[in-house]
């Protein structure tokens, strides 16, 4: 008798081995998807935002480029320095040297405000395909992936 009720035990304990044994596994399975998954989005996350930043420092790049095409250029170079020239001469006049009358300026304003216009009427759609992923950026994703198995 007491052999049947000591095998009766056994069989409780294996069984609930078993079944704990499971249960963490499948708990670490999820944990490791999930894991995997958080991952993944944090790097397209930030290859969004560096595609964004990229975006932004061209349009910068591009206006401050105009602007030294502007200062290099002979004609044009003369009348910024002298409109700089005055600029100055008000500040030393008024105490205090500020932005009034500064003929960079509007330039530097007027080429972001027209490299910006062409993205002010995107949609949605043409939002998203101009931050999305690049197919090298998605290879990356990828391989890292494969190697997070």
């Amino acid at each position: 008798m007491e052999y049947v009720r000591l095998n009766k035990e056994y069989d409780f304990v294996k069984k609930r081995a078993l079944v704990n044994y499971l249960t963490n596994s499948r708990t670490d399975l999820e944990n490791h998807f999930h894991s995997r998954a958080h991952n993944m989005l944090a790097s397209i996350e930030r290859y969004e935002q560096a595609n964004l930043k990229n975006l932004l420092n061209g349009i910068g790049t591009g206006a401050l480029q105009k602007l030294k095409d502007n200062l290099e250029h002979p004609e044009h170079s003369v009348a910024i320095k002298e409109a700089a020239f005055q600029s100055a001469l008000q500040g030393i006049r008024d105490g205090s040297m500020t932005y009034k009358n500064d003929p960079l300026m509007p330039i530097l304003t007027n080429e972001i405000n027209d490299r910006c216009s062409g993205y002010k009427a995107l949609s949605a759609q043409e939002e998203g395909d101009l931050l999305s992923l690049k197919p090298e950026q998605k290879k990356v994703i990828a391989e890292a992936d494969k190697r997070d198995k």
